[in-house]
């Protein structure tokens, strides 16, 4: 049960950070700033580069957290709007990654992340980036 619940998450989060990494979507039509441009790009990359881990690494608290503080670090390059956007959703990761925690050393209280506003600042943060054709779903 243990280990079900920790693939749950770490399913359901790493369909958030998809959700993310499809909203900054076509990069290149941005206006704004090269460090506005360049941390978005940064941040797609990295979300794309997390959600097609090999193996269980994926699903791992640290990795979670390492993506998390790659995407804050990036926010604040970039300042303005995609630094609020990108630590809201760097945020989301953290609570994921300590869910996990949980999880793995047994404790299956606590709840779970809230996907609900992980998609929400996914959505944010892509639109921060300048993308404007957000999907979700299929």
């Amino acid at each position: 049960m243990r280990m079900s619940a920790t693939k749950l998450v770490g399913v359901l989060a790493i369909g958030g950070a998809l959700l993310a990494s499809t909203a900054c979507g076509p990069i290149d039509t941005i206006t704004g700033s090269g460090k506005k441009n360049t941390a978005c790009k940064n941040i797609e990359s990295e979300l794309r580069s997390f959600s097609t881990s090999s193996g269980g690494s994926s699903t791992s608290p640290q990795r979670f957290s390492d993506t998390a503080a790659k995407i804050r670090s990036e926010g604040q390059s970039a300042g303005g709007d995609v630094e609020v956007a990108a630590t809201k959703f760097a945020q989301d990761l953290d609570d994921t990654a300590a869910t996990l925690r949980r999880l793995n050393s047994g404790n299956l209280g606590g709840g779970t992340p809230n996907f609900t506003e992980m998609q929400q600042h996914g959505n944010e943060l892509g639109k921060a980036c300048g993308y404007t054709g957000i999907r979700l779903g299929g």
